[in-house]
């Protein structure tokens, strides 16, 4: 009977602490939104009340006032706006001057994630080395600046080529006046990310991570982001499960990634895996609210580390 009531209290220990660990890497998420998104909303701080840094998307053919006004709107609510900037979107240095100047000066930014962005090159910049280079950041007194890492490769860019960005932003770091950390691209299980960063190691990195993970959403939704990114282990991942009628008719939740990447941070102390970024592709209200039912309730922890919230 002693031997059992051990036993059932370093379970209920166990669980506790995977609890404690699931938590504590979200409780600061972020997420990001829209210049149309946030049009319908309006104020976000509402179903926002454990995250305080909100991304605005730059699509190749969005109005870059949009996403200028969207900012300022965002901060103004006591959030922090974090635009993207796409290197190759922007026609030329004057252009990128005057993109950079309006987020600081009339928007009230301080913080930006640089990409190099999809689609086809606008004008002279190819990349967001480019940009970290031009000494346009510190000018306009940015603080935080943001930059892409990809877990599962990028379908334009050599391996090569991928890593020499990572090995030269870790250079650039070491002399900037500003914090720089890297966004990942959204990947599905976090065994991706496992390698990626043992990689990372291996080439030196030392900047902070931030993992990117699609929000609740189907299993329909997420094929399609999935091919427009070009991000084969993912797909291969996602196929698997469309024979399964169920998970089909229900919505999918990362929860099972959410618990591996938590545990892999227990377990790995010298991780720079800091938070966990999301791509709200079920909608951004859907996705913060279910992130908020996370935090706000006890889980039950199941084996294979999937978990569902004891509401």
């Amino acid at each position: 009977s002693r031997t059992l009531n051990i036993l059932i209290n370093k379970l209920q220990m166990n669980s506790k602490q995977k609890e404690n660990s699931i938590k504590s890497l979200i409780k600061d998420y972020t997420i990001e939104t829209t210049p149309n998104i946030y049009e319908k909303y309006g104020n976000l701080k509402e179903f926002l009340p454990y995250s305080r840094d909100v991304y605005i998307t730059y699509l190749p053919e969005e109005d870059s006032q949009r996403v200028i006004k969207t900012a300022k709107m965002i901060n103004e609510e006591g959030l922090n706006a974090i635009p993207h900037l796409p290197a190759r979107s922007i026609k030329d240095y004057q252009t990128l001057e005057n993109y950079i100047a309006k987020l600081s000066e009339y928007a009230g930014c301080k913080r930006i994630l640089i990409i190099g962005g999809g689609g086809k090159k606008v004008g002279s910049i190819n990349s967001s080395l480019e940009i970290l280079n031009s000494n346009l950041l510190s000018k306009y007194n940015f603080e935080y600046i943001g930059l892409a890492g990809h877990p599962e490769g990028h379908p334009d860019i050599s391996k090569k080529e991928l890593d020499n960005a990572i090995i030269e932003k870790n250079k650039f770091s070491k002399n900037s006046n500003f914090k720089i950390y890297l966004v990942t691209q959204f990947f599905f299980e976090a065994n991706a990310f496992k390698l990626w960063e043992k990689h990372l190691n291996l080439i030196g990195n030392k900047l902070d991570i931030h993992a990117g993970i699609p929000g609740p959403a189907n299993l329909k939704i997420l094929l399609s982001f999935a091919k427009s990114c070009g991000i084969g282990n993912s797909i291969n991942f996602l196929s698997k499960q469309i024979f399964n009628i169920r998970k089909l008719a229900t919505t999918k939740t990362p929860d099972k990634l959410i618990a591996d990447l938590a545990e892999y941070k227990i377990n790995n102390p010298a991780s720079r895996l800091k938070k966990l970024h999301l791509y709200p592709f079920g909608g951004m209200k859907k996705t913060s609210q279910w992130m908020n039912t996370i935090l706000d309730n006890p889980l039950e922890i199941k084996n294979n580390n999937e978990f569902v919230t004891e509401k």
